[in-house]
């Protein structure tokens, strides 16, 4: 059989008709695209609308702010020393917020920085107080404290920065003296030193311990004496004392208050160190 031969007309319908098809797959397609798309994101956009809806609060409440303001943020008390009275430091607490806030404690990195604060304080709205610190200087060379408020719920209330150098005529060993587990009495090594911070081998007399809870021992050479701290003794004069005054420090266990640390001070006759203060921790 002889083939039929297709007319140029003929082909060409055919070739226009396949082209058309092909553009109207291609359009259905990218239609499709373009509206699942539109769809994926409406969806994202209506979540993440969702998400970001501000709250609406119930009755038109304005919202409370709780905020507690330290000032100063930092104190430069500059060269600190043992032997020297510490300058008197104080803070103010105010709170920027729009309801009362309640202090329920405090957190130092050291026990020598102590608010004169109780726990439970309250400050109005827009109030404020003035809380005296007292500062210990121990050791020697530049330090560092930072103390933190904390309010109900043990959130942050603000925080202070209390920088300063210690220098001292007379180191006592160990820097400070923390009470011992077996035993109620502790030596304490006093030992002379220079401007620069090392040991000179000048002698100096002990004349006097107040309050009279610790005892001279010995000097062993010149530069060098120690005493003995008797912590039973401390303790009866912590069941005397009537909380006035800064020699004690207490903290509350339960339903009973016991002193947390005190201020040991020791007379001798060296001129650049007339009293040492010594700072002294319960366990």
């Amino acid at each position: 059989m002889i083939p039929r031969r297709r007319s140029p007309l003929t082909t060409a319908l055919t070739v226009v008709a396949l082209v058309f098809a092909a553009l109207g797959i291609y359009l259905n397609r990218s239609k499709l695209g373009a509206d699942s798309a539109s769809e994926s994101n409406s969806s994202a956009g209506g979540d993440e609308g969702a998400r970001r809806a501000p709250r609406v609060r119930v009755g038109g409440e304005p919202r409370r702010v709780r905020q507690l303001r330290v000032s100063p943020e930092k104190i430069d008390l500059g060269t600190l020393s043992q032997c020297r009275p510490v300058p008197p430091i104080e803070i103010v607490l105010t709170n920027d917020g729009t309801e009362s806030v309640q202090l329920v404690g405090w957190i130092a990195t050291c026990s020598c920085v102590v608010p004169e604060l109780e726990a439970g304080t309250s400050i109005p709205a827009g109030g404020f107080i003035k809380v005296p610190v007292h500062l210990h200087p121990i050791g020697l060379g530049g330090k560092s404290q930072r103390l933190d408020f904390r309010l109900e719920g043990n959130a942050r209330g603000g925080s202070v920065r209390i920088d300063y150098m210690v220098d001292t005529a007379i180191l006592p060993m160990p820097v400070l003296v923390v009470r011992p587990d077996a035993v109620n009495t502790k030596i304490v090594d006093l030992e002379r030193l220079d401007a620069d911070g090392q040991f000179v081998a000048e002698k100096f007399t002990i004349r006097g311990i107040e309050p009279p809870v610790a005892k001279f021992v010995e000097s062993l050479s010149d530069g060098h004496a120690a005493i003995e701290i008797d912590f039973n003794a401390i303790d009866e004069v912590a069941a005397a004392h009537d909380h006035r005054g800064t020699m004690f420090q207490w903290e509350r266990q339960g339903a009973k208050e016991r002193w947390k640390s005190m201020e040991l001070t020791i007379e001798t006759d060296c001129p650049l160190c007339e009293r040492l203060r010594i700072t002294v921790r319960n366990r």
